[in-house]
């Protein structure tokens, strides 16, 4: 049976590894898909566009902070510690990470910043729920 925990991971999940698209249409459309497929050159800047930069770095923030999500959920689910807590903290984690992608990548830092730390105290608070 899949619980909320893990379907918000599986949400997540997928949802970090499409975060590559915005950055990579850039590449492809500057250099090209069979160029893409070569060993980059000396000294090419794969990102001369500032947002398609921060994109890339949204999609690698997104992978970074995952790492810490998935298991705790991983650990909610095995332990049985699932509850309306760690259901709702899962959901938050999700939508804290959503907003976060688009105002890391349209440069609106202050929100980025807080739906950053929401996203964390939402793993806090699943870390608490296994820990209490």
């Amino acid at each position: 049976m899949m619980t909320s925990e893990i379907y918000w991971l599986t949400l997540i999940t997928v949802f970090s590894s499409l975060l590559f698209i915005p950055y990579a249409y850039v590449r492809i459309s500057r250099i090209g898909f069979l160029r893409l497929l070569t060993s980059p050159l000396p000294g090419d800047d794969p990102f001369k566009e500032e947002w398609a930069h921060r994109a890339y770095r949204a999609h690698m923030n997104a992978i970074e902070n995952i790492v810490i999500f998935a298991p705790l959920v991983l650990a909610v689910h095995v332990t049985g510690a699932s509850n309306e807590v760690t259901a709702q903290a899962s959901a938050v984690y999700f939508w804290a990470r959503v907003v976060h992608a688009p105002f890391y990548i349209f440069n609106t830092p202050f929100i980025r910043t807080i739906a950053y730390f929401v996203g964390l105290g939402a793993c806090l608070v699943l870390a608490y729920q296994l820990l209490a």
